[in-house]
This record gives structure tokens, sequence and C-alpha cells, in this order.
């Protein structure tokens, strides 16, 4: 299994960026945030998205995500910039 370091994220927004909704990406995981970037404004180029405004960002991945569950979270700034959280979800153990 290779390892990841970054993730990509595309939105598809309307004028304002009040309705927006992810674009599926074909390769959403990377080896390193410097290759996710590199292919960020081709991606979004490439999106087929049919909304007025397309944002994407990449994100580092910290390698404890993917040791533990994480949801990924996202919000568009009031300047119009793409930020991108990952919230580890809390460990549940059962017992008797």
């Amino acid at each position: 299994m290779e390892h990841v370091a970054a993730f990509m994220l595309l939105v598809g927004c309307s004028g304002d960026a009040s309705v927006c909704r992810e674009i599926p990406v074909p390769v959403p995981a990377y080896e390193s945030l410097e290759e996710c970037q590199k292919d960020l404004v081709l991606e979004m180029r490439l999106s087929g998205s049919t909304e007025r405004r397309v944002l994407g960002a990449c994100k580092a991945v910290d390698e404890e995500v993917f040791e533990q569950s994480a949801s990924i979270d996202w919000a568009v700034s009031r300047n119009g910039e793409l930020l991108i959280t990952f919230d580890a979800e809390p460990q549940m153990v059962a017992s008797r």
C-alpha cells in the first residue's frame, strides 16, 4: 500500500458561494502535497462542473488520520477559499 500524504477536494458553487457541492476527482489521494498541488489547477479545469465557481484545495494528511476513523469537513471562507479539516472521531470501545 502506498503512503498517502495529501488529499484533494473540489467543490462547485453558485456565483455567490451560497450553495456548494463536492465534485468527484479521479485521484483524491496523493503521496505528497506538492504532487496534489501540481494537479489541482488541471483537475479544476477538467472537473466538468456546470457550477459558476469551482474551488479546490489540497490538504496534508497526518498519518494518525489513517490509523483511526476521521471525517472530512469543508467550508468556503468569506474570501472564497476552500477550507478542509480532518476531524478524528472518538474511539469507541465495547465492554461487557
